[in-house]
């Protein structure tokens, strides 16, 4: 088919003209779907950046944590406190700068996706030894590597407590204690932090535990 009229003259190519009120519509449809695009990207961005931060604040409070343990352990024959009254034993042995709000207790809580994070002691630690001078000072021979302190909860109280069996022992009465209060919203990453024995912080993460 020519491209020209019976005239000779090219044809006029079809075109969609929209009117001034249709731009505008379009327009505002536009500026919409830019705006939720960065709304939701934004927000997702938020959420991780705050689920890191959580994550990195949760560690530092578990480590001063850790050495508050130990600095009970030195002036009780190396054991450990009881789980019942651990948060009560610990606190003597905690610091932090003047004027941190909350002072020293402030490291028994931590920030979480959905609410203040507080630790959870294993009765297992109850009198633990974390120098043996023989083979009857442990509990149950679990090593420091295997024998988990302290989990994350959120809204757990002061000298919160369960027994946490090793999770090599019982993997699925492990994982059904961990809460993962970091990345929540992420099913594949939502993350737990867990202090062990030997002073490990380990990141759990829901998938791990998932097959």
């Amino acid at each position: 088919m020519s491209d020209s009229d019976m005239t000779g003259m090219p044809r006029k190519k079809a075109t969609i003209r929209l009117g001034q009120r249709e731009m505008g519509r379009l327009s505002a449809l536009v500026l919409v779907i830019l705006a939720l695009a960065l709304f939701f990207g934004g927000y997702h961005l938020f959420r991780n950046f705050k689920s890191r931060r959580d994550i990195v604040i949760g560690r530092s409070n578990l480590l001063a944590i850790y050495k508050a343990l130990n600095g009970y352990a030195q002036d009780w024959d190396s054991r450990l406190p009881d789980a019942k009254t651990w948060s009560d034993n610990v606190a003597g042995y905690l610091s932090v700068p003047q004027g941190t709000p909350g002072g020293p207790l402030s490291l028994l809580h931590g920030p979480g996706d959905n609410g203040t994070v507080g630790y959870v002691y294993n009765d297992a630690a109850s009198g633990y030894n974390l120098e043996p001078t023989g083979k009857n000072d442990r509990q149950a021979g679990i090593s420091p590597d295997r024998l988990v302190l302290l989990i994350e909860r959120v809204g757990a109280p002061l000298n919160a407590h369960e027994d946490i069996k090793p999770e090599d022992e019982d993997q699925k009465d492990f994982f059904h204690r961990l809460t993962f209060p970091h990345y929540s919203e992420d099913a594949e990453n939502a993350t737990e932090l867990v202090l062990y024995a030997n002073g490990r912080i380990l990141e759990r993460k829901r998938s791990e535990f998932i097959h």
